[in-house]
């Protein structure tokens, strides 16, 4: 039986999609990623962002760092690299904001959004010398704030997320919590792990992320 060459492609591509719920990752690319998020696309994918430019990451920038916290976290499940991406995109405004501007809460920050305790204990890990203890119950907004600075750069922001899984959210940590392709588990995580609110722009996010992460 002969299939022409651009219904064979289809259907690859169909069984790929159908597929795609087991597995691992190795990486995530910029490819993937500007399927998801074509407003980061390329080099121009912040041209159009207007305020607090310096935080906008471009899809390229953002598979990188995603990439690097794969492999230093050891977050190589399908499922959970789809739930983080979701996670930081929807916090972030797809790459948009590394810190909290609405309604500006001191500290809190990350391409995950992390509280200013989350931030705290994740600086301390990373950086222990130049974060001190007296810091952890700090309310002085500038101690706060500099605290977060120690970890917006690319790879520590997008990292956070990854930290926070394995180190806050271990429950949720293994490939069998956030199975691939299972908005339900996301749903979970996002609620049980996180402690936050679903709407369905969390859900939207992630059915984008999830056709695109093949």
């Amino acid at each position: 039986m002969n299939i022409p060459f651009a219904s064979l492609s289809l259907l690859l591509l169909l069984l790929a999609r159908m597929g795609m719920g087991a597995g691992t990752l190795t990486k995530v690319t910029t490819a993937q990623l500007d399927r998801a998020f074509p407003e980061r696309a390329s080099t121009s994918g912040c041209a159009s962002i207007t305020e607090f430019t310096s935080e906008c990451a471009t899809n390229e920038q953002a598979a990188q760092a995603i990439t690097n916290a794969m492999a230093k976290y050891k977050v190589t499940g399908r499922g959970q690299v789809v739930a983080l991406i979701s996670l930081m995109a929807y916090e972030s405004n797809k790459w948009q904001y590394n810190i909290n501007h609405f309604p500006g809460r001191p500290g809190q920050g990350t391409r995950a959004m992390l509280m200013y305790s989350f931030v705290y204990a994740y600086a301390k890990q990373l950086y222990p010398s130049q974060v001190q203890g007296a810091w952890q119950t700090s309310s002085d907004n500038s101690t706060m704030n500099n605290v977060r600075a120690l970890v917006l750069d690319n790879d520590d922001s997008f990292g956070a997320a990854f930290w926070y899984l394995t180190t806050v959210a271990k429950d949720f940590a293994s490939a069998d919590k956030l199975r691939s392709g299972n908005i339900d588990d996301f749903k979970a995580y996002i609620e049980n792990g996180v402690h936050t609110t679903w709407d369905s722009g969390r859900g939207d996010i992630w059915t984008s992320v999830d056709k695109s992460i093949y």
